[in-house]
């Protein structure tokens, strides 16, 4: 199989990161206005506006990649095997409030030494917390964060150790057709609130992936993403010694799965009976 430079990949992406997010932080705080998409899900000139960037350095780095965006879908050849995925603004409605937990996201994902289809790079940067996470496979996967009095500190991403569920500190999202699937939904969250130490919705699947990666919660789990929203946080979590799967346990593809929980590991098989728990329950 043709060497493929991991290295320069990654730093592609950061430059495309850091460039959407400067576009963001042009916006923030200046409450927008935004478009419905649907009932729920908004969109905004800066969704687009930091998309344009991001895809401009990675298409002029990699032409042959096939890139895909949440807000102009698919672009490039994609001859070559290799597919970026690329979420602008994860957390828009976030944005659109003054809200500081949203970010850019950016994964790319192509065949590893096996020819199986990997992620391979992974960035999410949240410029108004002043997060930064990426890595790349086989590298290992770091934080970088600004810490008032400190400065910049940097730390490798690492899973925690919890395995007893009701010391641990979960992250989650609601689809936007929770009004369509509410029992759905609002069954296993209600579950897993009553057995957990915590429960978090903040509305970035993206970053919510990125704190399990880096320990700042033990699991993650949600339904109706799409392969944008979690691809870059599949690698920062497969990198930090994490695990992810479908509700059923099976490997997470990128457009094909429905449903994703990431987790540490030991707590992995317990959260999965509780959202699966009275799927088909008699009455």
């Amino acid at each position: 199989m043709e060497y493929f430079n991991k290295d320069l990949a990654l730093k592609t992406a950061l430059t495309a990161a850091e460039a959407g997010a400067a576009v963001l932080m042009s916006g923030y705080g200046r409450h927008p206005s935004a478009s419905h998409k649907d009932r729920i899900s908004l969109v905004t000139e800066y969704d687009f506006r930091s998309e344009e960037v991001v895809r401009k350095i990675i298409g002029r780095a990699y032409p042959e990649h096939l890139l895909v965006g949440e807000e102009e879908g698919e672009s490039g050849s994609g001859r070559s095997g290799y597919k970026w995925y690329i979420d602008p603004l994860d957390g828009t409605t976030n944005f659109v409030h003054g809200h500081p937990f949203f970010a850019v996201s950016i994964g790319l994902w192509g065949p590893d030494s096996q020819g199986r289809e990997s992620p391979l790079v992974g960035v999410i940067q949240a410029p108004a917390l002043g997060e930064l996470y990426w890595g790349r496979a086989g590298g290992g996967g770091y934080r970088r964060q600004i810490i008032p009095g400190r400065g910049l500190v940097e730390s490798p991403l690492k899973v925690t150790a919890t395995a007893n569920l009701c010391e641990a500190f979960l992250n989650t999202g609601f689809p936007y057709d929770i009004y369509e699937r509410g029992a759905e939904i609002l069954s296993p969250f209600g579950r897993l609130v009553m057995a957990a130490r915590a429960v978090r919705r903040a509305g970035s699947a993206a970053l919510d992936m990125a704190y399990v990666a880096a320990g700042l919660a033990d699991a993650f789990w949600e339904t109706g993403l799409n392969a944008w929203d979690v691809a870059a946080g599949l690698l920062l979590l497969k990198e930090a010694g994490g695990l992810a799967t479908d509700y059923q346990g099976r490997p997470y593809l990128p457009e094909l799965s429905r449903d994703i929980l990431g987790s540490n590991g030991p707590l992995h098989e317990v959260i999965m009976g509780h959202l699966n728990f009275c799927v088909s329950q008699p009455s």
